[in-house]
């Protein structure tokens, strides 16, 4: 990763006299939820978009908004929306983007009649959208490991990963991909959270790894003097993921966080 580029750490909500902007990942599904709502203007739209961008990065199953409680009649939110899904489509992986509230809500016709329904699934409640994407979206892609946690945990880690990348023909990622994932359970082991749970996911040309934990507090770089591109060292914690990783963040879930990293082939 460039080292001037900073990782996408995304808050579990933004609120602002009655808007409001929320952010969960979930585990179980690989997707992640975003409700807005309040009155639609110019400062929940500046602070929707890049959450929505930010999501986009950690590469998940599916991106699912919430706007039933979304005040905006006159559908002027409808652009953002469309254009959400088109970044999500035109991923290397592609990230389907599904939009949920009642029919009978303003917004929904005004989707209607701009053609968004075309171009944006409509859903009458979260839950329904959730059991339509989770019937499309494949497990053979996707490993998961539940934690201790311990130390030792890191190895468990390491190995899961080493599996991935040889089953998924990927053996050039496996050295980066293990040193991120065990500093990323590493991490999660050091503030002593009481439970963790590893994952990597296939990509066309890569893998996200990710690390959930308990612990709500965003992670943070720890200072180092050694040069920009060193990653030989240990026990540099998220600034080694910092540096192997093409891109990496955090994504609040229900009880904590997400931590993910992305490694891809021919990677710089």
């Amino acid at each position: 990763m460039d080292a001037d580029r900073s990782p996408t750490l995304l808050q579990r909500r933004l609120s602002d006299n009655g808007r409001r902007v929320a952010v969960v990942a979930d585990v179980d599904t690989a997707m992640v939820e975003v409700t807005v709502s309040g009155r639609w203007d110019r400062w929940l739209q500046e602070a929707t978009a890049p959450m929505l961008r930010g999501c986009l990065a950690a590469h998940p199953a599916a991106i699912i908004l919430d706007l039933h409680d979304l005040g905006d009649p006159r559908g002027a939110s409808a652009p953002l929306w469309r254009a959400i899904r088109l970044c999500g489509a035109q991923m290397q992986s592609p990230v389907p983007v599904v939009a949920c509230l009642p029919i009978q809500a303003p917004l929904a016709g005004a989707l209607r009649r701009r053609g968004g329904r075309r171009v944006l699934p409509l859903y009458p409640s979260v839950p329904e959208a959730r059991a339509v994407l989770g019937i499309s979206s494949t497990t053979d892609q996707r490993r998961r490991l539940r934690l201790v946690p311990e130390l030792a945990d890191a190895v468990r880690a390491r190995q899961m990963v080493t599996d991935a990348c040889a089953i998924w023909h990927l053996s050039e990622l496996a050295p980066r991909a293990r040193l991120v994932v065990s500093e990323l359970v590493v991490n999660a082991v050091e503030h002593a959270v009481p439970t963790i749970e590893a994952t990597v996911t296939r990509l066309p040309a890569g893998m996200q790894m990710a690390v959930y934990d308990d612990d709500p507090h965003l992670p943070c770089l720890r200072r180092s003097g050694r040069e920009p591109g060193d990653v030989t060292a240990r026990r540099l914690g998220l600034r080694v993921v910092h540096h192997a990783a093409s891109a990496w963040g955090s994504l609040p879930t229900r009880t904590g966080k997400m931590v993910w990293a992305v490694v891809t082939c021919h990677q710089r």
